[in-house]
Order: C-alpha cells, then structure tokens, then sequence
C-alpha cells in the first residue's frame, strides 16, 4: 500500500490527519444524487476514516458500509455522531448503529459476504491513498465484489509525483481507464484545478481533481 497500514494508525494517534476534511466533499454534494441514484441502496466507503462524507450520504441512503483500517477513526466517528455502536469481535471486526456499518479492517481482507450486496461506492480517499501496484489490485478487488450494475463515484487527484510524496497520490485520468476501463462503464465529470497553500508549501505548482461516473458491467 502507499503507506504501511501501522503509518495510518500513527497518523490518528499523533493527529496528523490533515486528509480529514471538516465538511462534505464537494463532488458528492454535486454529484452523489445524480451517480449513485436519489435512494442509493447499500453504500460501500472504502477507507473512510470519520468522513462526513458518510453522514450525508446516510440521510438518502438504506445503509452506509465503510471500511477503515484505524479502529481509533472508527470509534471517534461514531463518538462525534452521538451513537453508541455494537461491536461485534468476530473478524472482520465490525461497529454498527443507526445506518452505519464500519468494518475495522485491511480493506483487500474484505470479502464480498462481509459487506453484503453493494449498490453504490463513493471513492473520494482510497484510490489516491494507495500506490500504482496496490492500485491495480484494489480495482481488482472492487471488481469481485461489486454485482453488475453497481455505481462508484470516483474522486482523484493528478500532480506532478515527483514534486510531492503522497498521500495522496498522483492519478491521471489515463490510468483511471486503464484500472476499471475491463469491467465498468466510465464517464468522465469533470476536472478542476485544486492547488492550494497547503500543497503548493509542498512543492507542487500544479493540482487537478478530477470526477467519474462508473458503473460495473
């Protein structure tokens, strides 16, 4: 992965989580109805941290599932959320309450039955979080568990690599078609330039975000 999975964990510990955003992700408030649908079923949110990127899609949505390898992130989302979880042990361990299911796990260790049938994904910190190799096997992996007809509303980020390290990391459009062009339809929203202060302090002269549509064949 981009980063061992023990980095994330000191990550939460010592604070440092400036990929937390504070308020909703842009493209899944522009898009998130029109992609995933007005009732988008079953919602898988792979690496999902304490996003509230999972409220707001709780308030449309049967059922949110994420998946996030810090149990820290895990229990602090359900704490700020006012909800008392039931934890289940077994493994996958596994938090749930009102609409949310949080499994605390690797998420290439998740399996098809953990999660159960999956309608819609939104990918706004996974893809970018992984590095090249890792992210050809985690399109791989969606690809096994997603049923036909599912939806992924992708978000990505493109810089000039060697000017920064990530996460997150670097993806070009092209290689968005390259992971998921076998097995999912793909419609290119839009992309817009994002650079700024923070990410300019690290070097970079230039930052895109660019928005997918997809949908599994």
């Amino acid at each position: 992965m981009g980063m061992e999975l023990e980095d994330w964990g000191a990550r939460w510990r010592d604070g440092h989580i400036g990929f937390h955003q504070s308020n909703v992700t842009g493209a899944l408030e522009e898009f998130g109805p029109r992609v995933l649908g007005s009732v988008p079923g079953r919602v898988l949110v792979p690496l999902c941290g304490k996003t509230l990127d999972m409220v707001f899609l709780a308030q449309y949505a049967d059922a949110v599932i994420g998946v996030e390898y810090v149990e820290q992130a895990v229990s602090e989302f359900f704490a700020e959320q006012g909800l008392e979880p039931l934890i289940d042990p077994d493994l996958p361990l596994r938090y749930t309450a009102d609409k949310y299911t949080l499994f605390v796990s690797d998420i290439f260790l998740i399996k098809g039955e953990d999660v159960g049938d999956i309608d819609a994904v939104f990918d706004r910190a996974a893809l970018v979080a992984l590095e090249p190799a890792a992210r050809v096997r985690y399109a791989s992996h969606l690809r096994s568990i997603l049923k036909a007809g599912a939806r992924i509303l992708l978000v990505t980020f493109d810089y000039e690599q060697s000017q920064m390290h990530g996460p997150p990391f670097a993806v070009s459009d092209e290689e968005v078609t390259e992971l998921f062009g076998d097995g999912f339809e793909i419609e290119h929203l839009r992309t817009r330039d994002v650079l700024d202060e923070r990410f300019r302090a690290q070097g970079l002269t230039k930052m895109t975000e660019s928005t997918f549509a997809l949908i599994k064949r």
